[in-house]
């Protein structure tokens, strides 16, 4: 897969405080924003499934005896 260049614009103050953040991982300042942008997009998409199974949670649950039964 092909990377393509995308500009952010951040304050001074900002880009030095991930820069600094960057270098005590031993990252670089774009490899870190991608880390952390794709990171939150996953934990956005987590969350997302996670309130639509419960909306259609049925509230059938199962002890393991009962899960090996059906299991056989």
């Amino acid at each position: 897969m092909s990377k393509q260049v995308s500009a952010i614009r951040f304050e001074e103050e900002e880009k030095e405080w991930i820069s600094a953040f960057a270098e005590i991982y031993g990252k670089s300042f774009s490899g870190l924003v991608r880390e952390w942008t794709l990171e939150r997009l996953e934990d956005e998409l987590d969350a997302r499934d996670l309130r639509d199974a419960i909306k259609h949670d049925d509230g059938v649950r199962y002890s393991t005896d009962e899960v090996i039964d059906l299991l056989g």
